[in-house]
């Protein structure tokens, strides 16, 4: 029987010969173990005793965490209705409709106020699986051999992985006015469509945040740094849209440094015998730089220029010089780097044997002279062109075919000129 608010009849036969009434309250002291007198209609005493079972509907799971991280343990509390006589009630907890737990009474039948709740307790090693997954607290109620009253209450739980704070990958400078990627991995991150990477520079919030591919917890950014010096960068890793309060951040400091391309000069033509001299220069640079001429993997002595970031030597040039490459190497050293930076430039020498060296310049001197020839010989051409072509305007000759007008004709009698 439920128990409720208020006066409850309740008849019970005894020997199908007369109904006795009793009340039952909202009451837990009243005991509910029955003890009935009833006269037959012979007025024969007869006393019958009845048990009743009596049940509320209070199945309560306690407040759990409302999204669980995934690969930690947790407890599922249901505890279940009073009911009299406690023997009669069964617990469960289901999986969806799978039962992974079941509790019964171990104690006897005990008069209400000595009733002791029942309670399940699962323990829960939470996992992707779990996430949306609906588990229920079961209280089977046995009210007689064919009767069985059931009362339900279910949670549906919400996990999550976030073991890992976001790691940056870039940890090299990066040189000013050139566009770079910034990384940043977020690893087994779930549900990972749910989470959020920002980059951020000065505090300032970098957009164009992409995924690399669905493969990676890789997402990347690119900028374009306009400052030398030592640059905070942070990346930034939350949930969206999600009841979790949960933010992740990494920051690094990132060296932008400034480092033109070395040029390396030379003599076009280098004359067998005649020394010349080879500079090496690097014109903006940030940081200590190293500069050395190379002829292969041989350094060539060398000396510093007046010039900042100048260094040159001196060639004494051989035919065998002929088609080799000479190499301006600089190296960039930055204080919060040990690696040096190192770029180069290469220049092929053309080393001619002294007559060669004549007879190029003799050759370059007659083409020179034949073409101001030609460029005269042009502009002459040209002006006669022009002084002829002032002259037939000034004084212009009929054609056979054209007609000359009369004077004391009116224009408008003159015909159109025929056209040749």
């Amino acid at each position: 029987m439920e128990l409720k608010p208020g006066l409850i009849e309740y008849c019970l036969k005894v020997n199908n010969l007369v109904t006795c009434q009793f009340p039952i309250l909202k009451k837990w002291d009243l005991p509910m173990v029955c003890s009935v007198t009833c006269k037959s209609e012979n007025n024969i005493l007869k006393e019958d005793t009845k048990e009743i079972i009596v049940y509320n509907r209070d199945l309560v799971i306690a407040p759990h965490p409302e999204v669980m991280e995934i690969n930690k343990t947790y407890q599922l509390h249901c505890t279940g209705p009073r009911v009299y006589p406690n023997n009669k009630l069964h617990l469960k907890w289901l999986r969806g409709n799978k039962v992974v737990k079941s509790v019964n009474p171990t104690e006897p039948a005990k008069f209400p106020d000595n009733v002791t709740l029942l309670v399940n307790i699962l323990n829960l090693n939470a996992s992707k699986a779990d996430d949306g997954q609906v588990y229920t607290c079961l209280a089977e109620l046995d009210l007689d051999t064919n009767t069985t009253k059931e009362i339900k209450s279910s949670v549906t739980l919400q996990t999550y992985s976030f073991p890992k704070p976001p790691r940056i990958l870039n940890r090299k400078p990066i040189e000013v006015n050139e566009e770079a990627t910034l990384e940043c991995e977020v690893q087994n991150v779930y549900p990972a469509e749910k989470l959020t990477v920002t980059w951020f520079h000065n505090e300032e919030e970098l957009k164009s945040v992409t995924k690399t591919s669905a493969s990676h917890d890789i997402w990347a950014t690119t900028w374009t740094p306009q400052d030398t010096g030592l640059t905070e960068l942070t990346c930034r890793a939350d949930f969206e849209d999600y009841p979790l309060n949960l933010t992740r951040s990494a920051n690094i400091s990132i060296e932008v440094y400034v480092f033109s391309e070395p040029v390396i000069q030379a003599s076009l033509t280098i004359v067998e015998g005649k020394p010349v001299n080879i500079t090496c220069s690097v014109f903006n640079v940030s940081g200590e730089l190293q500069l050395t001429l190379k002829n292969g993997n041989t350094s060539l002595p060398s000396e510093s220029s007046s010039t900042e970031h100048t260094i040159y030597h001196t060639l004494h040039p051989k035919m065998e010089l002929n088609g080799q490459q000479l190499t301006c190497e600089a190296k960039l050293t930055l204080q919060n780097h040990s690696e040096p930076i190192v770029k180069q430039q290469n220049i092929t020498l053309n080393v001619q044997s002294e007559e060669t060296s004549w007879a190029i310049i003799m050759g370059f001197s007659i083409v020179g002279a034949i073409i101001i020839i030609m460029a005269v010989i042009c502009c002459c051409l040209i002006d006669r062109a022009r002084k002829t072509g002032e002259h037939n305007v000034l004084n212009p000759t009929p054609s056979k075919h054209q007609e000359i007008p009369r004077v004391n004709e009116p224009l408008d009698t003159i015909p159109l000129q025929e056209v040749i």
